[in-house]
């Protein structure tokens, strides 16, 4: 965006205007502390976007190597899962698992509340 200069104004009155850090705009438009502002001069006026707030990722699926002994409800506590999410993701139909058997753990299943 940019903005012609009219008499009166100052680099911190335009700061203040467009609520950009003065620094900024000085820099942006190649001026220096000595530098005078000429009504009817045309300065850049910088844009910010807002950083959106942090969102962290899921944790990443894993592969668990069924063992003997194990069952689909044992693993599921084993790693905080539901047992429906875990057939869900290794699209199974019955809940039951074999030894050597490779099964997805998902990191997770349902999105965060935000």
């Amino acid at each position: 965006m940019t903005y012609t200069v009219t008499p009166n104004d100052s680099i911190d009155s335009i700061a203040e205007t467009f609520q950009v850090p003065v620094s900024e705009l000085m820099s942006m438009n190649g001026l220096g502390p000595n530098s005078r502002l000429i009504p009817g001069m045309v300065i850049i006026i910088p844009t910010f976007h807002p950083r959106p707030p942090f969102q962290p990722m899921p944790p990443m699926n894993r592969i668990y190597i069924v063992r003997r002994g194990d069952t689909i409800w044992s693993i599921s506590r084993r790693f905080g899962v539901s047992v429906n999410d875990i057939m869900f993701v290794n699209q199974m139909t019955f809940p039951i698992v074999f030894p050597g058997q490779s099964l997805i753990i998902p990191g997770r299943m349902r999105p965060f509340p935000y």
